[in-house]
């Protein structure tokens, strides 16, 4: 709500409609009515512009508490890179006009640190809905269809929790179609991640041998703890899995002092796991199709089905947004603004790094020109799959 300015009052809007003759007194009050618009703006825009300033300040010493990658690039960038990006958004906070303004400094800020699993977003953007949504937005629901007498397409636009059970039903709606293909096409692309326990369905069609699984660590502190406690409230009420999984974290972190890592789970860094069901008949060849927005949780899912000797990933690299994760919030001083930043740290670092440059695909195809570029990639990838060429149509192929 826009602060009231004295200037304003009744009172001072009487006194000048006293002073101008009757006949004038339409176009007076009209331009009084402006002027304390102007006046209430003007308060309205410093007060945002304060409020701005106060949740810029807030997030360098927060990140370097609470943040799992915060340090890390600190060391790598060195402290003249975030003293000269603090510098910039100092500048630009004091001419921000609005709330949304305001955000996008914060954001532009924050990506000096890095580009990815860091974020500012409003209150609004984060309100708690009255009761999880019963049914998913339909775009971003997985979708199965047969291209072929051979081949299926199986399109995973999201993994977020909501769409665990949504996935787990097109399985079993569709087995017989499942068994009936020998190739598979999943398609990634532009999947932002979610929650790893989404895809774990398709683990028993997509992983026969035993792959490795390489765990990650928490960091505990007293306004991570509070995150995780409050996550589920916000990003999936009612989710039970989100609710133990959270609650677990909790219990880890509080078993060890404020501002030191604790492992995920017990036992070794690095575990050989193998799936306990396997469907009996799996494809025989799959192909992942991904691209610079597969980034978290899709991420994961690569380094975990990329380890199948039948499976390859197709495509351009992956966003790099994965070695720091668990995002939690954190509500700024302002009130208006909640940030997320990361709360775990994977184990593979530092020697097997993704948000550097993301996970590289087997084939590289080069980024289509146009939408109509991009849905042939599928025909090309099937066209493969079943013995043919993947150069366009358009190119000889030998």
């Amino acid at each position: 709500m826009k602060p009231r300015s004295p200037l304003t009052s009744a009172r001072s809007t009487r006194s000048i409609g006293r002073n101008v003759p009757q006949r004038q007194s339409g176009t007076w009050a009209a331009v009084a009515g402006l002027s304390a618009w102007l006046l209430v703006g003007g308060a309205s825009a410093a007060t945002v512009a304060r409020q701005c300033d106060s949740d810029l300040e807030a997030l360098p010493g927060f990140l370097l508490e609470n943040d799992t990658g915060a340090k890390a690039e600190l060391a790598q960038w060195g402290q003249a890179h975030f003293d000269a990006a603090l510098a910039k958004a100092r500048e630009d906070a004091a001419g921000a006009q609005d709330a949304e303004a305001c955000t996008a400094v914060l954001n532009g800020y924050l990506k000096a640190w890095r580009t990815g699993h860091l974020w500012v977003a409003t209150q609004a953007a984060n309100a708690t809905p009255a009761s999880p949504p019963k049914q998913p937005p339909p775009e971003q629901s997985p979708t199965l269809r047969s291209l072929s007498a051979h081949t299926l397409l199986l399109t995973l636009p999201s993994f977020a929790g909501q769409y665990r059970e949504p996935l787990v039903a097109l399985l079993e709606r569709n087995r017989k179609l499942l068994i009936g293909r020998a190739n598979w096409i999943i398609d990634v692309r532009d999947n932002d991640g979610g929650d790893d326990s989404t895809y774990d369905a398709l683990l028993a069609w997509l992983m026969p041998d035993q792959r490795e699984d390489v765990g990650a660590e928490w960091l505990s502190t007293p306004a991570n703890i509070e995150g995780h406690q409050e996550f589920c409230r916000i990003r999936e009420p009612g989710d039970q899995q989100c609710q133990e999984f959270h609650a677990e974290a909790v219990e880890r972190m509080r078993s060890v002092p404020p501002g030191t890592y604790v492992a995920q789970e017990p036992g070794p860094d690095v575990q050989y796991l193998r799936v306990d069901t396997l469907e009996r008949r799996r494809p025989r060849r799959v192909a992942v199709l991904i691209d610079r927005r597969c980034g978290s949780s899709c991420e994961e899912f690569l380094l975990t089905v990329r380890q199948s000797f039948n499976v390859k990933l197709l495509g351009r690299r992956s966003r790099g947004s994965l070695d720091y994760s668990n995002l939690c919030p954190h509500t700024l001083p302002s009130g208006e603004r909640v940030l997320w930043y990361a709360t775990s740290r994977s184990k593979r670092l530092p020697d097997l790094p993704v948000d550097v440059a993301g996970i590289a695909p087997d084939i590289y195809l080069p980024r289509p020109a146009d939408e109509t570029a991009r849905a042939d990639e599928i025909t090309r990838v099937r066209r493969w799959l079943e013995g043919g060429s993947l150069a366009p149509a358009n190119e000889p192929s030998r």
